[in-house]
């Protein structure tokens, strides 16, 4: 893929967002951008970076090579993956070094529930919206009201939880009703009924690793081919 950054720069942006967090006294870690974005050979994806790995929809590629855009921490950070289709619903793009791991929520989102959405449209910054869920007669389900500014498909829905963010889905689509009591335009999440499919599928455990070393010095355990 053209244009990725040498491993080393993404070495030292990752040594540097490791030492801003250890020296800061802060013994909790960041999960305030839980974000990523994804080049893959068939496009731009976004997704989340979840304790499940970094998830996206799968919309560009679900298999091949790619390079995920994430934050360790405050500090963007760029790494080469490899995407595999997870479930029907989501692509995993597996990745060597941890991410922030994002939980994922218990329950289906309620009325009660703090939702927000958020997305890194160029893997530097973020953008995050406030979004509740749709009231309107026949609307049920994983369906977002419109928050009044367009929410990309991808963008991670999060629900604001005592201790920070938890996983919510991933926004899928738009809907537009043109007529009857619920006209209007919604937004489709996966929630969380697709992590429970996510959930479902066995994995083989235990995994033999073995190391495997980078040409950053970055020493990684990964499974025994």
């Amino acid at each position: 893929m053209r244009g990725m950054r040498p491993a080393p720069i993404a070495c030292l942006l990752l040594l540097a967002g490791c030492s801003s967090w250890l020296f800061s006294g802060d013994e909790r870690l960041d999960r305030s951008r839980p974000v990523a974005l994804v080049e893959t050979t068939g496009g731009v994806e976004f997704g989340a970076t979840t304790e499940f790995g970094v998830l996206t929809l799968g919309r560009t590629a679900t298999a091949g090579p790619c390079r995920v855009h994430y934050f360790l921490g405050p500090t963007p950070v760029i790494e080469r993956g490899e995407l595999a289709a997870a479930t029907g619903t989501f692509t995993r793009a597996t990745i060597d070094l941890k991410t922030q791991l994002l939980r994922a929520l218990d329950h289906t989102p309620g009325a009660d529930d703090r939702l927000v959405v958020m997305w890194t449209p160029d893997g530097r910054t973020t953008r995050a919206l406030p979004v509740s869920l749709a009231r309107a007669p026949g609307i049920t389900g994983d369906v977002l009201a419109d928050p009044g500014e367009e929410l990309p498909a991808g963008a991670t829905v999060l629900c604001v939880g005592e201790h920070g963010y938890l996983f919510a889905g991933l926004v899928a689509g738009r809907a537009t009703l043109d007529q009857g009591p619920a006209q209007g335009r919604y937004y489709v999440f996966a929630g969380v009924d697709r992590v429970r499919e996510l959930l479902a599928i066995p994995q083989r455990h235990p995994v033999d690793l073995e190391p495997h070393y980078r040409p950053d010095d970055i020493i990684v355990q990964k499974p025994v081919k």
